[in-house]
């Protein structure tokens, strides 16, 4: 399928045989170099500094059911991770430039940091695998029993930078961004357009993440087996590998290997453009509370344009 394990074979496929249904797999090493750590990396991990909040365990701050007993943890720590503190990153514009060439057919993303909908992305491109800020719904007293009333994100935000726990005004119930913890359903569209998305793919980039959170790290496996899978990713993750004539493998980071494929595939400079047009002078510098944050991002990956 592919002429060698590399990004260029992989870019020189797209281009030959004209490839319209690309899907691209995103996770939370996707989003780093905007400032938001992932989970499971040692030290710098979201996982690895949650010490403070005095979890029976790291993955509890998304647990529903602990969530139901105590919510401070998860509101505390979702004043780290509100969109708005942070900017896309070079790799967020380009999944937004697949989309205006109509090559792309899907962004399944496992990040609910909403970076795709700030790039611009049309909302019809992107899957939002475990739910995001984007909204919020009332959740219910100790079970899942709710009233089903909607929360926009401004509200329950306001709520969270006020140190208040959101609560539904028609049941008392505790309101949630639609995030989606562990003991909850996926969301619907996942389910949905999972299989029909997977099987009109006609090739495949996954991009910076560990594959270890199922279903999600099954679906570089539901793609038809002639069709050329591109990962990009600081380490060779699931079944992925650069002998087997379909795969092709990129280790190095996100940004980078973004940055390459648009090169190979004739878009580079407008991705620039794009992301500079975005940012301007302040590419990726975040407000926080309590002052600012020089973040490594689209500055840090276009300089490297000159190396």
């Amino acid at each position: 399928i592919l002429s060698d394990g590399t990004i260029q074979a992989f870019a020189k496929y797209i281009q030959e045989n004209n490839c319209k249904n690309i899907v691209v797999l995103t996770g939370a090493g996707f989003s780093t170099s905007a400032g938001i750590p992932d989970f499971r990396s040692p030290e710098t991990g979201l996982y690895s500094n949650l010490e403070k909040y005095n979890l029976p365990s790291p993955e509890s701050v998304f647990d529903i059911g602990y969530f139901w007993e105590n919510p401070n943890p998860f509101f505390m720590l979702a004043k780290e991770l509100y969109p708005g503190n942070f900017k896309p990153t070079i790799g967020h514009y380009f999944v937004k430039q697949l989309s205006e060439k109509g090559i792309l057919l899907r962004n399944f993303t496992q990040n609910i940091d909403t970076l795709e909908r700030v790039a611009g992305i049309d909302e019809n491109f992107i899957v939002e695998a475990h739910g995001s800020f984007g909204s919020a719904s009332c959740v219910g007293h100790y079970e899942p029993l709710d009233c089903g009333r909607k929360f926009s994100q401004e509200w329950v935000k306001e709520k969270v930078f006020a140190n208040t726990i959101p609560r539904c005004p028609d049941c008392a119930g505790l309101v949630k961004p639609d995030i989606t913890f562990f003991g909850e359903k996926l969301p619907k569209r996942f389910m949905d357009r999972r299989v029909e998305d997977l099987t009109d793919a006609d090739a495949l980039i996954v991009i910076g993440t560990s594959l270890k959170v199922v279903p999600f790290a099954h679906l570089p496996d539901d793609v038809r087996l002639h069709v050329p899978r591109l990962l990009i990713n600081n380490d060779l993750v699931g079944d992925f590998d650069a002998d087997s004539g379909r795969d092709a493998v990129f280790l190095g980071s996100c940004d980078d290997g973004c940055l390459l494929l648009a090169e190979l595939l004739g878009f580079k400079e407008e991705l620039i453009q794009m992301a500079e047009g975005k940012h301007g002078k302040e590419n990726n510098t975040e407000k926080e509370l309590g002052g600012t944050k020089d973040v490594d991002g689209v500055d840090d990956a276009l300089a490297k344009l000159s190396i």
